[in-house]
């Protein structure tokens, strides 16, 4: 009885061994920015919502009078619309040099410098209001946003990575927050500066957002936690990065997203003026474009997180883009009057792509390329950050140049066409990459259960064979 009992009580104790399966890895998640508290997560996602926002509002708060302030100046049109293109120009070549920089100087050092930078630059922008007419007066407004550059360069890649880092299972909605916190920075800066300027001259506005950036310097210093990434060992394969049909339908749907958004600030005001519109009404339309942005990135994002493929995402925004872009003008070849029904219509069903094209494109980078291989780490992160951050830049660069050189020689409707064939070019290569994924996946599933049986019966033979000894 009792070498029974034993017997019976070794094999219910075999059973439990064999139910319990050993940990594949530890509770403890080696990441690059590892949180130990909710509460850190907070206090990151409030100091970067908040540089974010007055980064964005410093960007944009000089547009209701810096024109007239720099005509005064002896400024031609040409100079002070360089003065604010440089900027962008300064992202795009920077981006990829601070993403390649995080891995070694951390994100948290990377952007509290360029929070300090730009604070410092637009308290100086402010100075120039001191600077005799001429040519000394522009220069000095060149140097000082290709500085403010520098500084927000350093932010966005900066942001866009401790984002990735710092929230894996939740990347899309925190990312569409930092957007949401840019966008509105975009929408309130102009109204801002238009009071401040009103209020106090020239300085003030900048001044004050410059100095609201300097605080935001001492709350990512104490909010946001220290930084260990991995220190790359070689010299990454960009190249390989970027040699990817994802990746560069991602890129071509962030810059064509860039592009309408430049192209509809420099020529919808002409474009409006048909309808003889009170400026408080015009106004209100310019903000239609970020204020959807804003409020529908959180959801965009909260899609993706839930699990729903990027990639659709990113098509149905193209599609609204194109849906939009046939009736904002119109196009020449539909026969009837525009209405100011019929533009604010396209205005938001084309802001609804846009939010979707950005979220999705972001995530879907992010995704695809650790799904290639490349490591998951700050490194990575980094050449992920730098690039969307170029490619905004870029489409946003592109989108007024072409935009004011297309209303010039062929007009608005005709305008609209131009930007209409980006998006259907952007649209096919994007299907196209679609459906090359879905060939390739169903291929390698394919042989995937052709293989498995035999892999099977190996397997079982063994464990057959392990038993009998």
């Amino acid at each position: 009885m009792t070498e029974a009992g034993d017997l019976e009580n070794s094999d219910n104790r075999a059973e439990v061994t064999a139910v319990e399966p050993p940990p594949c890895r530890s509770t403890e998640v080696d990441g690059p920015l590892p949180p130990e508290k909710d509460r850190t997560k907070f206090y990151i996602v409030i100091a970067l919502t908040y540089t974010n926002f007055w980064m964005a509002a410093s960007f944009s708060l000089q547009a209701p009078f810096f024109p007239r302030e720099a005509e005064l100046k002896g400024a031609t049109p040409t100079q002070y619309g360089f003065v604010f293109s440089v900027f962008e120009l300064v992202v795009i070549f920077m981006s990829p040099i601070y993403g390649k920089l995080i891995p070694r100087v951390t994100p948290k050092f990377l952007i509290t410098c360029g929070v300090l930078v730009g604070g410092l630059a637009s308290c100086a922008f402010g100075c120039l209001d001191y600077v005799p007419a001429g040519t000394w007066y522009i220069t000095l407004a060149f140097i000082v946003r290709i500085i403010e550059g520098f500084g927000a360069a350093s932010l966005m890649t900066a942001s866009f990575t401790i984002v990735a880092a710092t929230f894996p299972d939740s990347v899309a909605t925190s990312f569409s927050l930092m957007e949401t916190a840019f966008g509105l920075g975009l929408i309130v800066g102009p109204t801002i500066g238009g009071a401040l300027y009103q209020a106090g001259g020239f300085v003030l506005p900048f001044v004050l957002v410059g100095g609201l950036l300097l605080v935001g310097c001492f709350l990512l210093l104490f909010l946001l936690p220290p930084t260990e990434g991995e220190r790359p060992s070689g010299s990454r394969n960009f190249l390989k990065f970027m040699f990817d049909g994802g990746i560069i339908s991602f890129t071509f749907s962030i810059i064509t997203a860039m592009i309408f958004i430049g192209f509809n600030s420099a020529t919808l005001e002409p474009h409006l003026r048909q309808f003889n519109l009170q400026p408080v009404v015009l106004g209100v339309i310019f903000i239609i474009t970020g204020g959807i942005y804003a409020l529908t990135t959180p959801i965009w994002g909260r899609i993706i997180d839930k699990g729903f493929n990027a990639i659709y995402i990113n098509v149905g925004g193209s599609i609204m883009v194109c849906v939009g872009l046939l009736f904002i003008g119109p196009v020449p070849f539909f026969y009837f009057r525009p209405t100011l029904g019929t533009v604010i219509g396209s205005i938001v069903v084309i802001s609804f792509g846009v939010s979707a094209k950005f979220v999705a494109a972001f995530v879907g980078s992010l995704k695809n390329t650790i799904r290639r291989g490349f490591p998951d780490n700050l490194a990575t992160y980094g050449m992920v950050s730098a690039l969307f951050s170029t490619a905004s830049s870029t489409g946003a660069f592109i989108g007024p140049s072409v935009g004011g050189l297309l209303l010039d020689t062929v007009g608005y409707r005709m305008g609209t066409v131009v930007i209409f064939a980006i998006e259907v070019t952007f649209l096919v290569m994007l299907l196209t990459y679609v459906c090359i994924s879905t060939f390739k996946k169903k291929k390698e599933d394919k042989e995937t259960c052709e293989h498995e049986p035999l892999l099977t019966r190996s397997y079982t033979r063994r464990s057959y064979s392990y038993s009998s000894v």
